[in-house]
């Protein structure tokens, strides 16, 4: 992949990524890879490197796929013991066994799952790793990198002979010391101490000849020589020897151990690779965990549509400070190739432009990339920037004539596969003559069909953005009531730079802004007077839409409560006209059957006066006893009143009375009923509660143990939550309770307008508030009982 200038890294920032990517590898092997890593322009090599991360992320998030996860160098190690009669020392053989215990792990795991990370299954298929060398290795170092006891018989009897050895040779020179001590050879709070590794006392100076022995040392001043007792000069040569004895057996062990080794150099070889692959491929894992990043889907095509993406060190700046990013959406095609981004200074410009050929890079590089993983990213076959200055001392260039160089570099090297990045186009020369050039440049570049983004003040490049095949525009966000930037790419239209603006903010004086205007020409000002209105309207727009979506919700909110409400009142008003429809065919059939019995008794007593006198009295009971009850005068009800529909249990209140027709307003739902359907909430008879109880046989103490003093009736819809409610009232004066909670929250108060309803007029409740502010407030009714 060809990229220019050759400090393209440091200019994007990559080389900074690349500092978190090392640092994430554990192997030396690891972070010389991380080191090496070069963007490619292989479509297929790229997405093998891709596949192998997004495995590695995912296989990390598993919770069931269990793998070693350290990745140690053991490739030194193999170097070092390749000569035959060669041995690894303990401590080698400690970091070699870490090695072939992570290669064991994965080879056992790729044989279990390996179809399901196929790109890392790739990179194992030629290893093999001997089951018996981590076994024989376990066996014979321990983890503290020494060889075991148990490594051989011999050395087992060796070692157990040595601590005999030191017991006694211990033994021996303590009495020798306690000795000196009393005959005040020695300082009373003498120790043994070692020297040539043999053990010693101190003795002083002036008294070494009293004791028998040899002197291995004496102290800095001279005043002490350390002593070995001629009593312990056998037995210290016995552990000597017997030392000797376990080194040459020790020797022997890692000498078969490290034929064991070279038995399988080849895999190991293999394995050492593979571990330090794994290593690097593991560190792109953890650098997706730092900046958020996600594997897109990728494409052949020169082509990207980024969702959200962010700056990377960007994300981990803001991060640190607990200061969000403004993430970027963009998309560049085949149609729309060339960005025009135009905007105020310090708007995020340079940032924005920065983010794309970031976010390449580290995608042609194998990376995660830190966008929302809907977004989807093409392959370029060059990626060429010109950003910041690039004055160069050495070959006495300004800071234009380098961008010149750049240009003409691009020109030369760029095609259809190609994408460059220009900050500040055109700037550093005169601006009529800078943009002009930068506009044919431009041309240039889009008659090449190459994929770009460029940053710019100009006025010319502004204009051609609106009227070229193949470029579109596009400005940074800028709020116009605070001038502060809102560092938001908006595409589609260009931007203005906002000079007067920000001129007047820092203070200006407004006769020096207005002679600028004048001197830039009327048409400059109204160009830029037109963005800048358009700006205001755009944003003006955006907010009332907004808040109409607001609106909107809140609409369909209240609509669903009032549909809610209708439904439970039609199905009341079924049911209400079943049960009178089958209560009428009732009474009719019982009347039939008084008719005919009457009928039949009058025939019997062959039309007795008398009979017959008691047949129609006993008819006119029963018609007296099914005759309509007196309807309430509309003088009955008023305003205020707490009423339900005769034969209905939901109740309302009355918010005024007309002729025989009331308005009753039932939760937040406004009703026209005749007053002859109504009928006073607490006009019905009320039966006592002890009643009650001893009528249904109800378990009282079952029923205060288990009884909960507070209900939620959040998200239930109205009829449930009126039956809800009149429930748990019944059940908290059936037990006893003094108070209870009803959870309905806040929102629109629908659910709190039904508790009120329901509770308001209750001969048994004392009083309905809102709760405490500090406690829930107006989300929740406190109801006292009597």
């Amino acid at each position: 992949m060809k990229v220019y200038p050759q400090d393209i890294e440091e200019k994007l920032g990559f080389d900074q990524v690349r500092d978190h990517l090392i640092r994430f590898c554990q192997s030396n092997r690891g972070e010389e890879l991380a080191r090496k890593a070069k963007p490619t322009d292989t479509y297929e090599v790229l997405v093998k490197w891709l596949n192998q991360a997004k495995e590695m992320i995912r296989l990390k998030g598993s919770s069931e796929d269990k793998v070693s996860f350290e990745f140690p160098d053991i490739d030194d190690y193999l170097t070092k013991v390749k000569v035959p009669g060669s041995f690894l020392d303990p401590e080698d053989f400690h970091e070699l066994k870490r090695g072939v215990n992570t290669l064991t792990s994965w080879v056992q795991f790729f044989q279990k799952k390996g179809s399901e990370y196929p790109e890392l299954l790739a990179l194992s298929s030629h290893i093999e790793i001997d089951p018996n060398l981590s076994i024989h290795i376990d066996k014979t170092i321990d983890d503290r990198g020494e060889v075991k006891d148990s490594a051989s018989r011999e050395l087992a009897d060796i070692r157990s002979k040595i601590s005999k050895s030191e017991r006694a040779v211990r033994s021996a020179i303590q009495k020798v010391l306690k000795k000196a001590k009393e005959d005040e050879f020695t300082d009373e709070d003498s120790t043994l101490t070692v020297r040539d590794g043999r053990l010693v006392i101190p003795v002083k100076a002036e008294h070494k000849k009293r004791i028998q022995g040899f002197v291995h040392d004496e102290s800095a001043t001279g005043q002490t020589v350390y002593l070995e007792p001629g009593e312990v000069l056998d037995l210290n040569n016995q552990v000597r020897e017997l030392k000797y004895a376990e080194k040459r057996e020790v020797i022997r062990i890692l000498v078969v151990l490290s034929d064991h080794v070279r038995a399988n150099l080849k895999d190991l070889k293999n394995g050492a690779s593979l571990l330090e692959k794994l290593d690097f491929i593991h560190a792109k894992a953890l650098l997706a965990d730092l900046i958020n990043g996600v594997i897109p889907p990728t494409d052949k095509a020169t082509q990207f549509s980024l969702i959200n993406a962010i700056h990377p060190l960007l994300y981990l700046s803001h991060k640190e400070n607990g200061k969000p990013v403004v993430p970027l959406n963009l998309s560049l095609d085949q149609e729309k190739r060339i960005l025009i981004i135009s905007g105020p200074n310090a708007g995020g410009k340079s940032v924005a432009l920065k983010t794309v050929g970031l976010l390449q890079y580290m995608l042609q590089t194998g990376l995660p990339v830190s966008i929302n993983e809907e977004s989807r990213m093409g392959v370029f076959s060059s990626i060429f920037i010109d950003i910041g200055d690039t004055q160069s001392i050495e070959d006495d260039l300004s800071t234009y004539s380098s961008h010149l160089t750049s240009m003409k570099y691009f020109l030369e090297h760029t095609d259809k596969r190609s994408m460059f990045l220009i900050d500040e186009f055109g700037k550093g020369t005169e601006p009529q003559f800078g943009g002009a050039i930068a506009e044919s440049v431009l041309h240039e570049l889009n008659k090449k069909r190459a994929h770009g983004i460029v940053t710019t003040h100009y006025q010319n490049l502004k204009k051609i953005g609106d009227e070229t095949s193949g470029l579109l525009n596009g400005a940074m966000k800028y709020d116009l009531d605070a001038l502060e930037p809102l560092f938001e790419l908006e595409v589609g239209k260009p931007g203005s730079s906002f000079a007067f603006e920000i001129a007047g903010k820092i203070g200006l004086p407004k006769d020096i802004i207005e002679k600028a205007r004048k001197k830039i020409g009327s048409s400059h000002v109204a160009y830029d007077q037109l963005l800048n209105q358009l700006e205001k309207e755009k944003s003006r727009f955006e907010k009332l839409t907004k808040k109409l979506e607001k609106d909107q919700g809140d609409i369909n909110k209240v609509r669903k409560d009032y549909e809610d409400l209708r439904s439970m009142l039609e199905d009341d008003k079924k049911r209400i006209i079943k049960e009178a429809k089958q209560e009428a065919k009732q009474i009719l059939e019982n009347a039939n059957k008084d008719v005919e019995r009457t009928i039949r008794e009058i025939k019997e007593s062959k039309a007795s006066k008398e009979r017959t006198k008691a047949a129609r009295e006993k008819l006119d009971l029963k018609k007296e006893r099914f005759e309509e009850k007196p309807k309430k005068k509309s003088a009955d009800l008023k305003a205020g009143d707490v009423v339900k529909m005769i034969g209905q249990d939901t109740t309302g209140t009355i918010q005024k009375v007309k002729g025989k027709q009331a308005e009753v307003l039932f939760g937040s739902l406004k009703s026209i009923v005749s007053v002859d359907k109504l009928q006073k909430a607490n006009s019905s008879p009320q039966v006592s509660y002890q009643k009650k109880v001893k009528k249904m046989g109800i378990d009282i103490s079952s029923k205060m143990a288990n009884f909960n003093h507070e209900l939620s009736i959040r998200g239930m819809r109205a009829d449930e939550a009126m039956n809800t409610v009149e429930s748990f009232i019944d059940e908290a004066l059936l037990v006893g309770a003094d108070e209870v909670r009803i959870v309905h929250g806040k929102g629109h108060g629908v659910l709190r307008e039904i508790v009120r309803n329901v509770t308001k007029g209750h001969p048994s409740i004392a009083s309905v508030e809102d709760e405490h502010a500090d406690r829930g407030g107006a989300g929740i009714s406190v109801i006292r009982l009597q």
